[in-house]
């Protein structure tokens, strides 16, 4: 049964927390020119600064006071209240609740699991860092050497120095990443981040990093951070309905690709289109697996990305559907893009068309020289020309 603290500290968090939130917004930035700002009304020019500034110092002391409310739940009798409270110190990103919320992990404190893990996961968004909710000693350790530093940063936000030595990290940890050296890969974002927490991309490509290694639970965190910084991002969505995806988790991850569909509002993403077909594809819901993988090969195609996994799956998905010539069509695909699929796939595919009277090897030459006018007929015109 719910208890009145419970409810009482959700009541809270709703009038508390609400406007400290609006914090993370930050005001669109016009670059147009002074021409286009008074034809469409604007005169940035001659702003209020003062009603600027008087504005922040009010949200800032909203979000102090929503930060010292929850810091005293920590100590509440209730663990849901104790959970829900630092999830939200966490989202305010209360950097004055370190220390308090680090003591929580000290060993022979005993606390239900669900705390721990909301502990956990706001330290992480807070700090940046992940030494997992059992390593007291190296939360503490690495506290007590940079609290300073850190505090510092937060409050005054990194120096250029700091920004361009991020973006030297994470461009080397997309490299290590599209290398397949995922730790490497790992340890330059984490740099990234360490250097510039403010840019979102540096932890949702701290989460894919994380994720390729198969540790789903702390890639999760990462993209919630993600979604915490910028929540009209689609890619941690994605990500994180990958992650459910990789733990079998099917409705789960349709769920936040789908999400991601929401949030994708230039209708640039297509990858989201390809994960929801797969986990059709996976219950042998063909004709749907077949609309969606579709989909995510328009999309793709037009931003001229070629994937051959995704040619694969569409193959899959039409021997799914009995259309054997489409199979092997999108089988010559993936050869065209110099991979191979499955070779016990390829004899099945062959087999169906073979049962049907069909040479799939004769019918895919002739399809080949037709796409490339090498037939003889082409060959005929050509000479006559």
């Amino acid at each position: 049964m719910v208890s009145a603290r419970w409810l009482w500290s959700v009541l809270a968090i709703g009038v508390l927390a609400g406007p400290a939130l609006a914090l993370n917004e930050e005001t669109p930035a016009f670059d147009k020119g002074e021409k286009d700002d008074l034809k469409n009304g604007y005169n940035y020019k001659v702003r209020d600064e003062k009603k600027d500034k008087d504005s922040k110092k009010k949200k800032d002391s909203q979000k102090l006071r929503a930060a010292n409310y929850h810091l005293k739940n920590l100590k509440d009798p209730d663990p849901e209240v104790r959970s829900s409270s630092a999830e939200m110190l966490g989202i305010l990103g209360a950097v004055t609740a370190v220390p308090e919320l680090i003591d929580m992990l000290r060993p022979g404190r005993e606390d239900k699991i669900m705390v721990l893990l909301s502990v956990h996961g706001a330290l992480v968004r807070i700090t940046g860092k992940n030494f997992g909710h059992k390593n007291y000693d190296q939360w503490q350790s690495w506290w007590l050497k940079e609290k300073e530093e850190f505090t510092k940063k937060a409050e005054t936000g990194p120096d250029e120095q700091a920004k361009i030595a991020a973006v030297y990290h994470n461009t080397t940890g997309l490299e290590y990443l599209r290398a397949g050296q995922l730790v490497a890969a790992e340890q330059q974002f984490l740099m990234a981040v360490d250097r510039d927490p403010t840019i979102p991309d540096y932890k949702n490509n701290l989460g894919l990093a994380v994720m390729k290694q198969g540790r789903f639970l702390d890639a999760m965190e990462y993209f919630k951070e993600t979604i915490g910084q910028n929540q009209d991002l689609p890619q941690p969505y994605m990500n994180t309905g990958r992650c459910y995806a990789g733990m079998n988790k099917s409705i789960e991850a349709e769920a936040w690709f789908k999400k991601a569909m929401d949030h994708d509002k230039e209708g640039r993403l297509w990858e989201n289109y390809w994960m929801i077909g797969r986990q059709h594809l996976q219950r042998g819901e063909w004709k749907d697996a077949y609309e969606y993988l579709d989909s995510a090969r328009i999309k793709a195609e037009k931003l001229g990305v070629h994937d051959p996994s995704l040619h694969k799956d569409i193959a899959i998905t039409h021997f799914g559907m009995d259309q054997y010539h489409s199979a092997w069509k999108e089988i010559k695909n993936v050869e065209t893009l110099g991979y191979q699929c499955d070779p016990g796939f390829v004899a099945k595919v062959k087999k169906m068309l073979k049962d049907a009277g069909v040479d799939a090897e004769a019918e895919d030459k002739l399809a080949r020289d037709v796409q490339r006018g090498t037939t003889d007929d082409d060959k005929l015109a050509k000479k006559e020309r």
